[in-house]
């Protein structure tokens, strides 16, 4: 479990230096006058932090008791590709250990990512999921814009067994 520090070429994020004006032209969804916060994130291999429907929910929960201004933000891997956290993560998807519950990805390369204002926060998941943990330097609007997403509902246990048994008597 690493921590990085990605100091973007803003907005864009990576550990190793990247010309600053080629990633600025790369994105034009934010102005360049937008001020930097400093926050921490946590990325994984996709499902590790968002699979068991555990994140969505402690996502839902906050925003309904904090309001939309919550400072926890998902990210999805097209999110995390374009800012580059992927390089964050120190063993690739499917070459490292499983999961803090025995779980591999089944998604290879793809990663996701959660953000938040609170440290704290960020090491509490990171407990709870594993994963790699870093900061980054983004402006919130860029988040509050591009990341007010939440995961995908985890698949109903039920509507599992019933697929299982369905298949089985087919099958059978």
């Amino acid at each position: 479990m690493a921590i990085n520090s990605l100091q973007p070429p803003y907005p864009l994020s990576a550990s190793t230096p990247l010309n600053p004006h080629a990633a600025m032209a790369a994105t034009t969804q934010t102005p360049t006058s937008a001020p930097l916060r400093s926050f921490s994130f946590l990325v994984a291999p996709l499902g590790e932090l968002s699979g068991d429907g555990q994140l969505l929910e402690l996502i839902e929960e906050r925003r309904q008791r904090k309001g939309a201004d919550v400072e926890l933000w998902y990210l999805g891997p097209d999110l995390v590709e374009e800012l580059r956290l992927g390089q964050a993560f120190s063993h690739p998807p499917g070459a490292g250990p499983a999961g803090p519950h025995g779980e591999r990805s089944q998604d290879h390369g793809r990663i996701e990512a959660i953000v938040a204002g609170e440290a704290s926060v960020i090491t509490w998941l990171q407990l709870r999921f594993g994963g790699c943990a870093g900061t980054l330097a983004i402006p919130t609007d860029w988040l509050q814009e591009r990341a007010m997403g939440v995961p995908e509902a985890a698949p109903s246990p039920l509507s599992n067994t019933k697929r299982t048994t369905t298949e089985l008597a087919s099958a059978g």
